[in-house]
Parts: structure tokens; C-alpha cells; sequence
């Protein structure tokens, strides 16, 4: 029983990837070593194959895609299996032949005595592995029992298991945390090599502390089947915060209190999208993190519940021209009153982060949470264009710590980006190299992001602030539009342009098919560069007089140039 180690391995495995990441390694382990040669062996890889079919069942119930995690495991626990039945069929013959050798020892003995008849032979046995492990066991305890003091020796002989009986009453109070205890830990920040697996916590708190109101903060032991129907029916009962007063719009619970005691009064439900995306992912996984810390022994709930009254997502659409040439007709971009009320009109021109910010977006379709990671060293030539280098790290300057790597949303977000010239015209590269030579890193050193509880970064924060500020001061009330309308906006001329789809793919970092994941991304296409060049629809012509205009009166002393840096 010493090769058992594996035992100790799984019970002390925290979650399914850990358990798997254990079986996985042994199985691999166990294949390499072939065939076994006799029943102990036989016996331990039995035991073995019982524990990854326990654990195949687990991660079949709790949805846990181990193959995509563990892709060998599927074919190594086949061949695994079929190596186990190849020996138990070779120790089933090498049983019958010992069996056969036995009963003419036996009737030869008999004959040798003057028995009057010989003994029946011996009849084979199929092997038992279940049998073998229990002999194995024995043996290890009794090889085990004269170590122990005498008088701690009690009566080998069998007993019944004494029955363990759950909790009740104070004890079980005492040994089940509360659901606020629960989220509690899950929100606690951890330390800097673990900080990567509690992304996305702080996003789901809200729902949590919704379940723990509407359902009395019970304890893990308590939440039944019925408690996690209740909760799902609730969900899609919270109305989003529009007409709501302030004072009972802090918490999901206040919300869905304010609507059950207004009836619903000018009231709407928040988006199939938010109840999916938001409550169902923010509760799985604040689910599993109990599972996995044992605080819940319970399964893993399945959510299902959407009101018909449930608002439909609203796709978003571009900027129409009236309304992008009224948002650079604001004094930002023509002359603002000082560096903090920039929105006011003024003798001053400020280039702030927010400034660039908007027409980065614009002219190249980056996101914005992409343009406030922009260091000056992303701005790069190949000799005839400009670009924004977006790529995780240069692969051909070797390897960086994980920490260095930029934040992108996708995997394809990782890309070069040709500059528009009108940004150039504008002094982008005049800021880069005013920065460089004052040792600044950052193309936008006063662009600061927010870092929420679960210590994830967002670098969107300061643009979208501007922009509700913005959508407010100008009165568009579309419902459709939003900050991200400039990525749209991007998508339209391009596709007026008639620009190839992967082309497009690339240069807005959307996901292509697979020959578009595997070209050589980190090279600048010039034809790409070149359609980016000659892009200038109409509008951008009127923008490109609306921006330069300001931009001039500064060059030429009527308005007062500010540095935000």
C-alpha cells in the first residue's frame, strides 16, 4: 500500500481543476508504466480507476470542462482502462492454471495417504479486485497492529460502523458559515500570486448581497433546493435604476423592494443580458468558491428564470455625422476655460488625455479602457507609416513577467493599429516625444484607472465618465448610443470603404476565423496602412476642419496652449 500516496494527494486537492490536475499527471504516470505484472499492482490501479470515475461524474454534474483543461485525459484514461482489463484477464488465466496445478498436487497427495478417493480439484476464481484491495489493506493493518501500545488493541473481530449522524440544532449552527461570512472571504484580496484567480468577485458582489437579503443571510447548510428556486424567481423582478430615487436605489434588494411596494410604477426590469452576464455568472461563481473552501456540500444550482417583461439587449449603433461633428464642436476641442472646465468655452486649448482620448476612438476604433494603456514606446513606424502597437509584449525582445503584460480584452485584441494622419497633424507624435524626453513611460500619465475590490483594473473609467457627461450636456437621448458607438462608427467607414472582412477583423481586434489568428500579426501590413491613409470620408473632412482650426489659432497665439502633464 506504499504506492498509494495519490490517496493523500486527493484529499487534499482543493477544487476539481487541483483534482484533476493530480489524476491527470497519475494517469499519465500509470499508462507509461504498461501492463501491471500482479494483482497488488492490479489492485492499486483499480482503486485508482474508481477515484477518476467519481471524479468524471463530479465534473459531469457541476458543468467542468475538464477535457479543455486536461485534453490528454479522455484518450489516457481509455488506454488506462484497457490496460486494466488486459491484466485482469491475464491474472484470471494465470488463476485457472493455478488452480488446475493445485488439484493434481492435492489428488496426488490423497493417492500417496491410501485416501479411499481424491479430493475434488480446486475451482478457479474470477479475480476480484474490490476483494484484493480489502486483503491488501488487512495486511497493512496487521502488519501495522504491533506497533500500537497493548492496551489501545481492542478485538479484531468485525463491528458495525457506528452510525454519524448530521448536526443539529446549535452544532450544526456552529459548523455552517453564514452567506455574508461566504462572501466575506470571497472578497478578501489575496496575495499577489493567487490575486489572478479572484477575477471578476467585486463585479459579482451586488448579486450576492442580494441573495443574502432576500433570503435572511442563512446559513450554507440551509440553502435547499426551494431557497435556490426562490432566488431565481427573484432575479428577474429587480428593475434597472431609471425612476427610482436615489435614496432606495443602493442596493439590488432596495430596488426590488421599491418595485414590489410601488407596484411597478413607471418602472422597467433590467436586460436578459444583465441577469445572464451579471447575476447567474456573479452567483456560479461565488457557488463554486464555496464548493471548492467546503462551506457548501450542497449541488450547484441551475438558474433559469426570465420575465417576459424582461427587456430585450439593445444593440448598440455608430455615431450619426450631426452628432459626432456637435461633440467636436464642444469647447474641448475648440477652446475651454482652464484644465479642469473643459467643457466650458475659453481662451485656452487643452490637449488632454481626454482630448486624445475621444479621438483615438474615433479614428482608429481602439476601445478605450486599450487607449489609456498606451505607453509612447507603442508608437512605432515601419519608415512610411505610424501605428499603435497593441501586442501583449514584442515576442522578439524575449520574454516578460506576466505583471508587464497589457490588460486586453480578448486574445485578438492583441494588434498593430495604423494612425490616422489627422492625429498626427495634431501633435500626437509632438506629446510622444515631449514625454519621452522627461523619462515619462505613458502616452497619458494623467489618464489614472480605477481598480476595483476584487483588484482588477479598468482603464475605461475616465473617458466613460466624460462621456455620460458629454451625452448628458449635448441631450442625446438615444438609447442606442454609447461610448462604444465610436468602435461602430470605425465599422461603418470601413465597411462603406469596402474594405476586406479580415482586414476589418484586425484592424478593430475582433476574432476572425482561423487563417486570420495565425498571420503574422506583429508585422504592419502596408496595404493595411494605406486603406487607413486614404480613409477620410466626408465627415472626417469636416472634422478635420473643425479640429485643425482650433489647433492653428493655438499654433498662432490666439488661444493659450495648456500641458496636462
Amino acid at each position: 500500500m506504499d504506492n498509494l500516496g495519490w490517496v493523500q494527494e486527493l484529499i487534499a486537492a482543493p477544487d476539481l481543476e487541483a483534482l484533476g490536475t493530480i489524476l491527470d499527471a497519475r494517469l499519465h504516470a500509470y499508462v507509461e508504466h504498461g501492463v501491471p505484472a500482479n494483482e497488488r499492482l492490479l489492485a492499486e490501479r483499480c482503486a485508482f480507476e474508481h477515484e477518476v470515475r467519481r471524479y468524471l461524474g463530479r465534473a459531469q454534474d457541476r458543468g467542468y470542462a475538464y477535457p479543455q483543461r486536461f485534453p490528454r485525459m479522455p484518450s489516457t484514461w481509455v488506454d488506462f482502462v484497457n490496460q486494466n482489463k488486459a491484466a485482469e484477464s491475464e491474472i484470471a488465466r494465470l488463476n485457472v492454471r493455478r488452480a488446475y496445478e493445485n488439484g493434481r498436487h492435492d489428488a496426488a497427495e490423497a493417492v500417496k495417504e491410501g485416501w479411499t478417493a481424491p479430493a475434488a480439484p480446486a475451482v478457479a476464481q474470477p479475480f476480484d479486485p474490490i476483494a484484493m484491495i480489502d486483503r491488501l489493506v488487512q495486511d497493512a493493518v496487521a502488519q501495522r497492529l504491533p506497533l500500537l501500545p497493548a492496551q489501545k488493541v481492542g478485538s479484531i473481530s468485525p463491528v458495525s460502523e457506528p452510525a454519524v449522524c448530521a448536526p443539529t440544532g446549535e452544532a450544526a449552527e456552529d459548523n455552517s458559515c453564514r452567506m455574508s461570512d461566504v462572501l466575506a472571504e470571497f472578497l478578501k484580496p489575496l496575495d499577489r500570486k493567487r490575486k489572478h484567480t479572484a477575477k471578476g468577485r467585486g463585479e459579482a458582489e451586488p448579486v450576492i448581497q442580494f441573495a443574502i437579503d432576500f433570503l435572511d443571510n442563512p446559513r450554507m447548510d440551509e440553502l435547499t433546493d426551494a431557497k435556490w428556486k426562490q432566488l431565481d424567481e427573484a432575479l428577474p423582478d429587480i428593475p434597472n435604476r431609471d425612476n427610482i430615487p436615489r435614496r432606495f436605489a443602493k442596493t439590488l434588494f432596495q430596488r426590488y423592494k421599491y418595485a414590489e411596494e410601488t407596484e411597478w410604477s413607471q418602472l422597467e426590469r433590467v436586460t436578459t443580458t444583465t441577469i445572464k452576464s451579471r447575476y447567474w455568472a456573479g452567483l456560479y461563481k461565488f457557488v463554486d468558491f464555496a464548493i471548492a473552501e467546503k462551506h457548501y456540500c450542497g449541488p450547484r444550482p441551475k438558474f433559469v428564470c426570465i420575465d417576459p417583461e424582461n427587456l430585450a439587449p439593445l444593440p448598440r449603433d455608430a455615431f450619426d455625422d450631426d452628432e459626432l461633428l456637435t461633440l467636436l464642436r464642444l469647447p474641448l476641442f475648440t477652446g475651454c476655460k482652464n484644465r479642469v472646465h473643459v467643457w466650458q468655452p475659453g481662451r485656452y486649448f487643452v490637449q488632454s488625455h481626454i482630448y486624445w482620448g475621444f479621438l483615438i476612438c474615433i479614428l482608429t476604433g481602439m476601445r478605450p479602457g486599450e487607449v489609456g494603456q498606451l505607453k509612447c514606446a507603442d508608437i512605432r513606424t515601419d519608415g512610411e507609416f505610424y501605428y499603435f502597437d497593441l501586442r501583449p509584449f514584442d515576442a522578439r525582445h524575449g520574454r516578460v513577467a506576466v505583471k508587464d503584460l497589457r490588460n486586453l480584452k480578448t486574445n485578438a485584441a492583441g494588434r498593430v493599429i495604423p494612425i490616422h494622419p489627422l492625429l498626427i497633424e495634431l501633435g500626437l507624435l509632438d506629446r510622444m516625444q515631449d514625454l519621452m524626453d522627461k523619462q515619462e513611460e505613458r502616452l497619458f500619465p494623467e489618464w489614472d484607472a480605477y481598480t476595483r475590490k476584487d483588484g482588477t483594473i479598468r482603464w475605461s473609467q475616465p473617458l466613460s465618465k466624460a462621456w455620460q457627461y458629454v451625452k448628458t450636456k449635448l441631450k442625446l437621448d438615444r438609447a442606442d448610443l454609447t461610448l462604444y458607438s465610436t468602435r461602430h462608427l470605425m465599422a461603418d467607414w470601413l465597411d462603406n470603404d469596402a474594405i476586406a472582412q479580415r482586414t476589418r477583423d484586425r484592424i478593430l481586434g475582433h476574432a476572425s476565423d482561423v487563417r486570420g489568428r495565425y498571420g503574422r500579426k506583429g508585422i504592419l501590413d502596408p496595404q493595411i496602412a494605406a486603406k487607413i491613409e486614404a480613409l477620410e470620408p466626408q465627415v472626417i473632412k469636416q472634422m478635420r476642419e473643425i479640429l485643425l482650426a482650433a489647433k492653428n489659432r493655438a499654433d498662432a497665439g490666439e488661444l493659450t496652449m495648456l500641458k496636462t502633464y
